[in-house]
């Protein structure tokens, strides 16, 4: 990669770290698929820039069907869903919100730490970037753990997918275009 890429995927996976951040802390469903949707869009962003500079036609088919379904589709689909459950229109979390503080910034540090410091030899001058991606993966999971209701624990999930997707996008993981397109059906059928 690009010293300039470095800074643009840098910037994207900071959208995406904070958005998972957020998620925490927003006490609305309708918030929660916002931001969803705003890392989706990193997401989408991060794959079509891989796409342009590598002139890749294949990553770049994959951000357009990312964007298509998790960041236009996905969240009409989940704002639909909260309309229909608008009784219960917010979402709370089992730990209240110093206390959630406390774990993401311990999960932020733990993702920093030594423990990690070996996958840093992928990209010597990225390491804030595999950490923050570890760090967003495991705040990810932190979401499904703490989120009550299956409508928040749904939106975690993707959450999930979308981290484990930057972060191997982030390592050069490549799959073929036909798999990517299958992975982002399964997501079309967890929605249905």
């Amino acid at each position: 990669m690009s010293e300039n890429f470095l800074g643009v995927f840098f910037l994207l996976d900071t959208i995406a770290f904070l958005s998972a951040v957020f998620m925490h802390l927003v006490k609305r469903s309708r918030s929660l698929v916002r931001l969803y949707a705003l890392q989706s869009l990193a997401v989408s962003a991060t794959f079509f820039l891989l796409g342009f500079i590598g002139d890749d036609r294949s990553l770049m088919t994959v951000a357009a069907i990312i964007f298509l379904v998790k960041v236009i589709v996905a969240p009409v689909f989940f704002v639909k869903i909260a309309r229909k459950l608008s009784g219960s229109s917010s979402t709370n979390n089992y730990l209240g919100t110093p206390m959630t503080l406390l774990v993401l910034t311990g999960l932020v540090l733990f993702a920093f730490s030594k423990v990690f410091l070996p996958l840093s030899a992928i990209y010597p001058q990225a390491f804030v970037s595999v950490a923050l991606n570890i760090a967003l993966i495991l705040i990810s999971i932190f979401l499904l753990i703490n989120r009550r209701g299956v409508f928040a624990q749904m939106v975690g999930m993707l959450s999930l997918e979308n981290s484990i997707v930057l972060f191997a996008a982030f390592l050069g993981l490549r799959h073929p275009l036909p798999l990517e397109i299958g992975m982002i059906f399964d997501i079309v059928i967890w929605m249905v």
